[in-house]
């Protein structure tokens, strides 16, 4: 397993492009308007899994020549990155949520998912 630290740099995008691929569906139509469940499952997870694996950077005003410190992205911002508002992005967080203490195997698929995520991204930066 690749610990949650190793890699820094996991975007929103990255996870969209990991949940969209895991679950047939191109970026296309998981950031479509469409509510079919198959695509609105893997909307959800994806936003939930954007809030527990991506990362986002910022700088603190008095420590401008420090590096930036890392925290997860807003709720707002991950709605933009669907074309969503945040309480969207609160309420698939929430669903996951409790979907994930009542279905075991759901929860390893989205353990799987973030590993998968994690390791695309160590690849890319290996690549480059």
């Amino acid at each position: 397993m690749i610990p949650a630290d190793a890699v820094p740099n996991i975007t929103i995008r990255e996870v969209q492009q990991t949940v969209a691929r895991a679950f047939h569906l191109t970026l296309a139509e998981m950031l479509s308007r469409s509510r079919t469940q198959h695509v609105t499952r893997a909307r959800h997870v994806a936003m939930y899994l954007s809030r527990k694996v991506a990362v986002r950077r910022w700088r603190s005003p008095e420590r401008a020549g420090a590096p930036g410190m890392q925290a997860p992205p807003s709720f707002p911002r991950i709605g933009i990155a669907f074309a969503r508002n945040h309480s969207s992005v609160i309420h698939a967080c929430r669903l996951v949520q409790r979907r994930m203490r009542h279905d075991r195997r759901f929860a390893t698929l989205l353990n799987r998912l973030a590993r998968d995520a994690r390791a695309r991204v160590a690849n890319l930066q290996e690549a480059a």
